[in-house]
C-alpha cells in the first residue's frame, strides 16, 4: 500500500490558500490601478508565482507518493495527475496554461502584457480553487 502524507498535503493546501488570499488582497478591482502601480503589479505577480509553485509542490507530492513517474517539466506535473485520475482533464488543461503563465513571469521568456496579465490573474483564481477542492476530495477518498 502506497502511503499518502495527508498532513503534508493539507499543509501545502493551507499555504496555497494563503497565497491566493494575498493575491486577492493585492489585486485591485480597477485595471488602471494595476497598470499604473509597479508595486501592486509585482506583488500580484509574486503572490501568483508562489501560489503556482505551491500548486506544483502538491502535484509533485502526490506524484512521488503514488509512484506516477518522473514528470518531464512543470506542466507535465499537472498532466500526470490527470492521466492518473486525480484531477479532470479539463482542469489539467487550464492548470497547464496557468503554469505556462507562471513560467513566463518567472523566467521572463518575453515581455509581459500587463493588461493581459491583469485579466489572467483575475480569471485564474477560480482554477486554483477548483484544484484545491479536487485535491481535498482526492485526499478524503484515500481515507
Amino acid at each position: 500500500m502506497i502511503y499518502l502524507d495527508k498532513d503534508r498535503l493539507f499543509e501545502k493546501i493551507d499555504e496555497l490558500e494563503n497565497y491566493l488570499r494575498e493575491l486577492e488582497d493585492y489585486l485591485p478591482e480597477a485595471e488602471d490601478e494595476y497598470l499604473n502601480n509597479g508595486l501592486i503589479k509585482r506583488a500580484c505577480e509574486r503572490a501568483f508565482q508562489l501560489a503556482s509553485e505551491n500548486l506544483l509542490d502538491i502535484c509533485n507530492l502526490i506524484i512521488s507518493e503514488k509512484g506516477f513517474g518522473m514528470p518531464a517539466d512543470s506542466k507535465d506535473c499537472v498532466k500526470k495527475l490527470a492521466e492518473n485520475g486525480v484531477i479532470p482533464g479539463s482542469l489539467s488543461t487550464r492548470l497547464e496554461e496557468l503554469v505556462g503563465f507562471r513560467n513566463l513571469l518567472v523566467h521572463q521568456y518575453g515581455r509581459v502584457d500587463d493588461s493581459r496579465a491583469y485579466s489572467y490573474l483575475n480569471l485564474e483564481l477560480k482554477d486554483f480553487y477548483e484544484f484545491i477542492e479536487t485535491i481535498d476530495k482526492y485526499i478524503e477518498m484515500k481515507d
